[in-house]
């Protein structure tokens, strides 16, 4: 893929394909990969024990304390994004069931939000079960066949443990573009789950704008350690592996962090995008801008099986920012570029 400057227009891939300008521009993906369990989103379950009877409670006693009727809360968390039915909240409120899945677990974000709760406040309180959800199976947001192939031959040569039973829960993306306008760095923080089993490691994808034999560099990683790492000979895709320090079992939780830094000879990078194989909770992606080089345009775009969209963002204070609850599988992408 190419960067140029300008609007955004259709570019040749590069397997000699066309498609929008940005597609494989990202920085770094998570990757999830291999899994046989189904899709629950936003399904939930039956309540058998006291700490599932904690959470009704205290739903109750905050919406109570707010002087909300479920409806009125229901039409505030369609209006922030998080849509919901009145049969869902009721049977939260009564302790019939409990939210699980991405974007139940999005929804009670909501709620804390609008009910003045700290958060974590009402989520802290969900069964363990609960919490993890069934996992979707992860798919690889890839358009064209080769950077599919690559990746999918990037992460044999890796030797990637198989990660069905990680759960992306956070990811913050932020990219700091230099004089020069294009992206000089990225740090990159990641909060992952295990639903199943042990989880030691986590592999990442990086695809360059252009065919390249420079690499990016990731350093200064909190959290675990760069164990391996590998250029595909179509010197297009790259991939390392991170050890995590702790090893995460069953319904643990792990914070990891890296920078990313871009050496001489790489490609220029003027877009930053997250891509996700699998629903996660919460995706943000943050770049700002050098002050003596902002932009003439700055776009957003999304690319799901369903949604190919893209709109025009303005440049407040020097940077821009996307943010979305329960998104995957699938890109989430800001672009930019400079007129003549």
């Amino acid at each position: 893929m190419r960067e140029c400057r300008g609007r955004p227009q259709p570019v040749r891939g590069g397997d000699g394909s066309s498609r929008p300008r940005g597609v494989a521009l990202l920085n770094r993906m998570l990757i999830l990969r291999t899994a046989s369990s189904h899709c629950g989103g936003g399904t939930v379950t039956e309540r058998i024990d006291d700490q599932g009877g904690a959470f009704a409670a205290a739903l109750r006693a905050a919406i109570s304390e707010r002087g909300l009727t479920l409806a009125r809360l229901r039409r505030q968390l369609i209006d922030d994004g998080n849509p919901v039915s009145m049969a869902t909240l009721s049977y939260w409120r009564s302790g019939d069931r409990q939210p699980e899945g991405a974007q139940s677990l999005s929804v009670v974000d909501g709620m804390e939000d609008r009910l003045g709760l700290p958060r974590g406040h009402l989520g802290a309180l969900l069964r363990a079960s609960s919490r993890l959800g069934p996992v979707a199976p992860p798919r690889l947001p890839f358009d064209e066949e080769r950077e599919h192939r690559e990746t999918e031959e990037t992460l044999r040569e890796l030797h990637a443990a198989p990660q069905d039973a990680l759960r992306d829960l956070s990811t913050h993306v932020t990219a700091f573009v230099g004089a020069s306008g294009s992206v000089e760095r990225v740090i990159m923080r990641s909060l992952v789950q295990s639903t199943k089993g042990v989880i030691s490691e986590v592999p990442l994808i990086d695809v360059a704008p252009i065919e390249t034999d420079v690499m990016s560099r990731i350093s200064d990683v909190v959290g675990g350690r760069v164990d391996r790492e590998y250029q595909h000979p179509g010197r297009l895709l790259s991939g390392v592996v991170i050890a995590l320090d702790q090893p995460i079992a069953t319904g643990a939780t792990t914070l990891f962090e890296f920078t990313e830094t871009f050496p001489v000879g790489y490609p220029p990078r003027q877009s930053v995008w997250h891509g996700t194989s699998r629903p996660a909770r919460e995706s943000l992606i943050w770049v700002r801008f050098h002050p003596d080089t902002l932009p003439s345009w700055c776009e957003e775009y999304i690319e799901t099986d369903d949604e190919h969209s893209s709109s025009m963002r303005p440049v407040h204070g020097g940077s821009v920012h996307l943010a979305r609850h329960a998104f995957g599988p699938g890109v989430l992408g800001i672009r930019w570029g400079y007129d003549e």
